[in-house]
């Protein structure tokens, strides 16, 4: 792919040495002409031994500077015979060889790291590898096409903090040469390397009937396998996203949608993707979802919503779990498992985070909920001093009681698992109770769980929806059993109908979630509700009648399946499983 630049460089080079001679001859010529050495003219011949000098080696240079020095010297003073004693053509050849070695040498380091520089910009340090800033360099055949293959390794920075820098640039060169390895019975393709364990291969195509089966088929060959590496074992796995470009498409335009398809492999879990117009969008909606938050957290439209949860023995509501809903301009709802995500990648997620606590602290102070609590989500990203301190400060200033508040983690833990630990005891030194969803805790490391304050763990629908066979029953009770042997509660999530809510209560669940009990409902709808509830109890104390004990608005709000109020909320997929 450079071969064009350096030819053009080794031509200039040729060219220029070829007018250097002619240039000394006709120096060498117009000395003799003009009577000899001694002739101001000789001087001239400075000029292409400073040019030979800057553009080629120091013996070279050298070379040209006595060849010139013989000729305007002895050379000419024989031509027009004259005194062949006359040796101050030796200190001209001095000065020249003298400069000529200064001159070239002072070049020869600036050529040097010129090209350390410009090895720099379009090679890989560690590998040597080609990296990504010379790929929109490549051309594609006229009458073909060219692929552009984007791999990335799985759990590198996992392996980073595992291993140590050192270990982990020896798994890179290993990793690297193996690929290379791979790639030699395809002279078609090109390996480029970008950061860590970050690869691009591009594959030239001579005619639009090749395919690129066949190099898949080998690179899976290197996929998901154990590498020896100072004689330990490291696992290796990949994702590949790639696309295929036409004679008229952009190249650099080309490696973006091929990194669009390499996040979307690691988005929906598969082993390779390849580019399309969907994805673009996918995308698009990504950015404008960042952008377009804090201006709809502030217009009103990302709403907070809850569902009730039961006591598994006696039914009863006793908390509920607050929910973030989105609802858009085009008037479509995204739930929290949809945006957050994408939060977590920008500052919005804190914003989002107090939002839910002063919603669900206005809910909670209301006098029909008193001595009902509340869980609240708290993506384990947020896991930051500053985030507890004012989260604690809001609860305290509130005068809500600590105790009724449940903060469960979702997502990973971050990677410092002494702030974790700090921050979660932190929470627990105040009060609040701690939970984390099972998926959570199964991609945490083992000394966050054991020594993290944990209160209630929380298995989602993708458990409990097979409870009802026997080795998904199985499995939900082995957890449930773990957590009590630790004195920890358990919340089962997703209930659908009364057999999973019995088979759940009989494997020693506390707490129940579900559609079968409530649907989620916006706050602002169950605070309506309750202004007109106080307004009725007004109403019969004005009249002395005393309340109904049979009214279902006493105590928390449950919303069932039958309120006609609550028919849209029931269509809707809220992320409460």
């Amino acid at each position: 792919m450079l071969s064009p630049n350096r030819d053009k460089k080794k031509a200039f080079l040729t060219v220029t040495i070829i007018v250097n001679y002619i240039f000394a001859a006709a120096v060498t010529y117009l000395v003799y002409a003009t009577g000899g050495a001694p002739s101001v003219f000789a001087n001239l011949v400075l000029l292409p031994i400073i040019v030979t000098a800057l553009y080629t080696p120091v013996w070279h240079s050298v070379l040209f500077s006595v060849l010139s020095a013989l000729a305007i010297g002895p050379l000419t003073t024989w031509i027009n015979h004259g005194d062949m004693n006359d040796y101050t053509w030796i200190i001209r050849l001095l000065i020249y060889v003298v400069m000529s070695i200064v001159v070239s040498s002072i070049s020869s380091q600036s050529r040097k790291r010129e090209r350390y520089y410009e090895n720099l910009a379009t090679h890989d340090e560690l590998t040597g590898l080609l990296n990504f800033n010379c790929i929109p360099k490549e051309t594609i055949s006229s009458n073909g096409v060219l692929s552009i293959l984007r791999l990335s390794f799985t759990g590198s920075g996992d392996m980073l903090g595992l291993f140590g820098s050192d270990f982990y640039q020896d798994i890179i060169r290993h990793t690297s040469e193996e690929l290379e390895k791979l790639l030699q019975p395809y002279p078609n393709a090109t390996l480029y390397k970008g950061n860590e364990l970050e690869y691009a291969i591009i594959v030239k195509h001579f005619s639009s009937e090749e395919s690129l089966e066949n190099l898949l088929a080998a690179l899976d060959n290197l996929n998901g396998v154990t590498m020896l590496i100072r004689q330990i074992p490291v696992y290796l796995a990949f994702r590949i996203g790639f696309t295929v470009l036409q004679p008229d498409d952009d190249i650099a335009k080309g490696l973006r949608n091929a990194n669009i398809a390499l996040r979307y492999s690691f988005l929906e879990e598969q082993q390779i993707s390849r580019y399309t117009e969907a994805m673009r969008d996918y995308y698009k909606g990504t950015v404008s979802i960042a952008s377009e938050f804090s201006s709809a957290l502030e217009k009103g439209s990302v709403q907070a919503s809850y569902q009730t949860i039961h006591n598994a023995r006696t039914g009863e509501a006793e908390s509920v779990e607050i929910l973030a809903k989105w609802i858009r301009e085009d008037g479509s709802k995204m739930t929290a498992e949809q945006f957050v995500p994408i939060l977590e990648k920008t500052s919005c997620l804190h914003d989002l985070t107090m939002f839910m606590t002063k919603e669900a602290l206005q809910y909670a102070t209301s006098p029909l909920n008193e001595g009902h609590g509340f869980s609240i989500n708290f993506s384990a990203i947020e896991l930051t001093e500053r985030s507890v301190m004012e989260f604690v400060r809001t609860i305290e200033g509130s005068g809500f009681d600590p105790q009724l508040v449940m903060v469960e983690i979702t997502g990973r833990f971050a990677e410092d698992e002494y702030t974790v630990r700090n921050n979660l005891q932190f929470l627990h030194k105040h009060g609040i109770r701690i939970a984390i969803d099972y998926t959570s805790a199964a991609f945490s490391s083992f000394a966050v769980l054991t020594e993290m304050p944990l209160d209630v763990i929380k298995l989602s629908r993708k458990i409990t929806s097979h409870v009802e066979n026997e080795r998904g029953y199985l499995l939900f009770k082995s957890i449930v059993d773990f957590a009590h042997e630790n004195e920890i509660k358990v919340v089962a999530e997703g209930i659908e109908n009364e057999s999973q809510a019995r088979l759940c209560t009989e494997a020693g669940a506390d707490y129940l979630q579900g559609y079968h009990f409530s649907v989620p409902r916006l706050l602002k709808a169950a605070q309506a509700d309750m202004q007109q509830r106080e307004e009725i109890e007004k109403s019969q104390l004005s009249s002395r009648v005393k309340p109904d004990p049979d009214d279902p608005y006493n105590g928390i709000t449950v919303v069932r399946k039958n309120d006609s109020s609550s028919e849209e909320e029931k269509t809707d997929p809220e992320a409460d499983q």
